[in-house]
């Protein structure tokens, strides 16, 4: 069998898998229709087929972890809506022994939900999005559909997933980014991050919070939609930065709302930032991302001119010096110290306040027919698609922001022992009321 090393951001993300706070993401596709399982079986195998690590299981030796390609055969576990529940017995993730994503049907009359689940080690949510549609595209290439299923991504570029493609110059500036993640990790050792609401995180050892993962969304009619990206045009910054702008406020006035009022805390986001390159032929299902940590104090987060010219300042310098491969690039210098990178994961910090990814438009090119800006295979039409990152030890809360078929929505997903769901849906809610006076123009 082939085997590829872990690199070191797999690895980091290997190790912050913990107990009581599963390193998984999920994406759910809610289908108006009834879904045929033979077909959609065989589409699943062809489609985990053409990405190695989705059936790969992790090897550990003394040259550290490492994949072993085709170890696993692909899963697929199909229910019936049992009412009163969200989501299916999940079945463990355990790289160790099996594969690292599983896909789940659940069918409900004329309703059906699909949901993948993967462990964060294996890839990143824009590739769930990708096997996802590939999957669908085989599918309706079973049923008699015509569509021509995108060209597989090749083992080279899977064993180069680790570089991403850096150019010359981006080489270059390397010795810098590994000097900026030594900055950074002292920086962090130094401030001391707030979490959204003061607590005591979960042990490593503990038990899922009940219903996880605990999710909370929102979907904006497309006429507010419209109005939510004509703002951004209209501030001359982005979607990206109006969006961070709006949810640190939003964060601000929750807190205050909720009794925390410290204005001495340090708010943090992890933004979420894609390392593909639009140049570069198939990309491979992995890990192609990097995070960028924008931090304010909660003093400032009242300031909305200001958040917006800041988020607009640091996405803008993350986007030239390529800042996100600051974490990629401290992980590597991590990784020659024994126990390095596992030290680091399961160090006892809030790290981050929250996480937010801008997943941008989701399945805007897809080779799926279209009825309007819905994606169709035969007999069932999409209705939504959701996605969740995960939460992690003092961090409660994770958002993510797309849009879906024309439409902008915002999912998050929070830590059930921390946020109970009414202050998960007030935090959404607060979201939502910073977006409004964006499209005020306030």
């Amino acid at each position: 069998m082939t085997t590829l090393p872990l690199t070191p951001f797999e690895t980091y993300l290997l190790e912050d898998d913990l107990p009581g706070h599963p390193c998984w993401q999920f994406v759910r596709l809610r289908w108006a229709g009834a879904l045929q399982a033979a077909p959609l079986g065989r589409a699943w195998a062809e489609a985990t087929a053409r990405q190695p690590l989705l059936t790969a299981v992790v090897r550990r030796g003394a040259l550290g972890p490492r994949w072993v390609l085709g170890a696993t055969a692909p899963t697929i576990h199909f229910s019936t809506r049992v009412a009163g529940r969200e989501w299916p017995d999940w079945l463990p993730l355990d790289l160790a022994t099996g594969p690292g994503a599983r896909l789940y049907v659940i069918a409900e009359g004329e309703r059906t939900d699909v949901i993948l689940a993967a462990h964060h080690a294996v890839c990143d949510g824009l590739s769930l999005l990708d096997v996802l549609e590939d999957a669908f595209v085989l599918y309706a290439r079973l049923l008699g559909d015509p569509v021509e299923p995108r060209a597989p991504a090749s083992l080279g570029a899977l064993r180069r997933r680790g570089r991403i493609g850096a150019t010359f110059w981006e080489r270059c500036w390397l010795p810098a980014l590994q000097v900026a993640g030594i900055v950074a990790e002292a920086k962090l050792l130094r401030r001391t991050v707030a979490p959204l609401l003061p607590h005591v995180p979960a042990p490593a050892d503990g038990a899922l919070p009940p219903g996880w993962p605990n999710l909370v969304t929102r979907f904006w009619s497309e006429a507010d939609s419209a109005a939510i990206r004509e703002a951004a045009k209209r501030l001359k910054s982005g979607l990206p930065e109006m969006v961070t702008r709006d949810l640190q406020a939003a964060i601000g006035a929750w807190r205050l709302a909720a009794g925390v009022d410290r204005p001495e805390d340090w708010i943090r986001l992890g933004s979420a930032v894609s390392l593909r390159r639009k140049t570069r032929g198939a990309w491979p299902v992995a890990n192609l991302f990097g995070i960028a940590l924008i931090e304010r104090s909660a003093r400032s987060l009242a300031d909305r001119g200001r958040l917006l010219r800041r988020a607009t300042e640091d996405l803008g310098l993350v986007e030239k010096w390529r800042f996100g491969y600051a974490l990629w690039m401290l992980l590597r210098l991590r990784r020659f110290a024994p126990g390095g990178i596992r030290a680091y994961a399961r160090r006892p910090v809030v790290r981050m306040t929250m996480v937010l990814s801008f997943i941008g438009k989701v399945f805007s090119r897809t080779a799926l027919r279209r009825r309007g800006r819905l994606a169709t295979v035969p007999g069932a039409v999409l209705e939504t698609v959701e996605g969740l990152a995960p939460t992690r030890p003092g961090t409660c809360a994770s958002i993510d922001v797309a849009i879906v078929q024309g439409v902008v929505g915002a999912f998050l997903n929070y830590d059930g022992r921390v946020l109970s769901a009414a202050q998960a849906q007030a935090l959404l809610d607060a979201f939502g009321e910073q977006l409004a006076l964006s499209v005020a123009g306030r």
